[in-house]
């Protein structure tokens, strides 16, 4: 009875040991992969912001440009002077 007891304790121990490592490991790679997707996430949303501004950026130099090509276009002198310019 002792014998057999023993057996079982000499070859349910390191199963059992086998299984907790397993489970611990497995749980780590689940927390590790939780920690990449948040950081995927994170780098994500930094570069649509770094793209959103380059947007608003240059939506804001073109505006300013256009802003003064019509006042080039409105202003009385340009015409004038490209009144002038066709007569010679």
């Amino acid at each position: 009875m002792v014998t057999t007891l023993w057996g079982f304790l000499a070859i349910a121990t390191p199963f059992v040991m086998c299984m907790i490592i397993t489970a611990v490991y497995t749980e780590h790679k689940k927390q590790i992969k939780k920690l990449d997707n948040e950081t995927l996430k994170i780098q994500q949303t930094n570069v649509q912001n770094e793209v959103s501004d380059a947007v608003k950026r240059e939506i804001e130099q073109i505006l300013n440009r256009i802003e003064v090509l019509e006042t080039i276009v409105t202003d009385r002198n340009y015409d004038l002077n490209e009144k002038i310019t066709r007569l010679t």
